[in-house]
This record gives structure tokens, sequence and C-alpha cells, in this order.
């Protein structure tokens, strides 16, 4: 089980196991002192504190393997999100642990994200994070209301917004997006008082860059 404090390495740990074969999942909320003993259940019962040799090996042989990821829920101290994800051949086992689970194939959901295959502003496609639809829609029409009604607040809200979220590829052209249309907005409104737009630069938002190892266990 990684165990990680921070969301954006849980993060990058989920879509990391993701692109390397472990497709299907199940996620839960739990207590942070609940861990030890959901961690030793799992490795008893999925393996999950195999080596990576050994789930290689397994997974050569069409045997299922799985691994576990926790994270924290932001807003809820003393509360993690714990994903269990496992290779293809955990839908398909017919006996054994892995056939009792309920296993998720739609792509995984974290917090307030979701795993997208899209095009990078290269041309090319590639699995990354996004915020999903929901949360994102919530965030364009708060900020959309600041603009046109607390015209004061939008300068801290955007750059609260822009360093509080990890930086994926996916989230990043979102804020793209939503930055271009609320500076537009802004435009409309306030450039001939010489209001200048208070917010992040659509253009020079920050990367995701390096990873931080989690806690194992």
């Amino acid at each position: 089980m990684k165990i990680h404090d921070d969301l954006t390495p849980a993060l990058q740990s989920i879509l990391l196991h993701f692109t390397r074969g472990y497709t299907r999942w199940i996620s839960i909320n739990t207590k942070q002192e609940k861990l030890p003993d959901l961690d030793k259940k799992w490795a008893e019962v999925y393996g999950t504190r195999l080596a990576a040799y050994q789930r290689q090996d397994k997974k050569q042989k069409g045997l299922p393997t799985a691994v576990a990821v926790v994270g924290p829920i932001i807003g809820a101290p003393g509360e993690v999100q714990v994903i269990l994800m496992a290779t293809e051949f955990a839908s398909s086992i017919e006996v054994g642990p892995f056939s009792k689970e309920k296993w998720n194939t739609r792509l995984p959901e974290f917090s307030k994200f979701v795993i997208v295959h899209e095009p990078r502003d290269r041309g090319d496609y590639a699995w990354t994070w996004r915020v999903q639809e929901r949360d994102m829609g919530l965030m364009e029409k708060h900020l959309t209301g600041l603009v046109k009604s607390r015209r004061d607040e939008v300068g801290p809200t955007t750059r609260h917004m822009v360093a509080f979220y990890p930086m994926f590829g996916g989230v990043r052209r979102q804020f793209r997006r939503s930055l271009f249309s609320a500076r537009k907005l802004w435009n409309a409104l306030y450039s001939e008082s010489g209001g200048q737009w208070p917010g992040p630069d659509p253009d020079s938002l920050p990367m995701m860059v390096g990873f931080r190892k989690a806690i194992k266990k």
C-alpha cells in the first residue's frame, strides 16, 4: 500500500499504475487509523505488497495482481481515499478473491479528478488527469460570477486555483480554456475603463514536474 500525504503524488502514482495495466479498480473512503488493518487484509488477499518483479511474473502468467494507493481527502482531516487497482484479469477470473469484487471498468476517478485520453498541444494523445466535469462546471460558474459582480476577488481566487490544483496536462488545458474565457469576459466589461486582467496569464500556467515518493507499507 502506497500512502501519500499529498494529493498530487497520489494522482501521479495512480496514473502510472493505470498506464502499466492496472485498469480495474474499486475506491473507498476510510479513517486513517483503519489503514493498517486494511493494508494487512489486502496484502493477504490481493498481494498488494508483492515486489514489482513478482507482480510482473503473475501478469505474464495471466493471473490478476493488485496495487493500492492512498491519498488525502481535501477538507476532511483524518480521512483518506483508498483505491485498489488490479489488472484486467481480475474481471475474467472465475474463482478466488478477485472474482468476488465488483471491479469498475470505467476510467479511474480519484478525488475531483478522472483519467482521460486526450490530445496534447503537440497533437499526439496521452493519458492524463482532468477535473471532473461537474466540479469544473461549478468552478467556471463561480469564476464568471466573480468577474461580473466581485471583480476585486478575481485575482486572488484565480491565483489560488492555479496554485491549489495539480497541473497535469489535462488540468492545465482545462484551466487555460477557463481563464481565457474569464479574461475575455473581463475585457468586455472593463477594458474601456482601463481595468487590466488581474488573474494568471492563461498561456503561462505552471506545468507538472517531479515526483514525490510514497510511504510504503
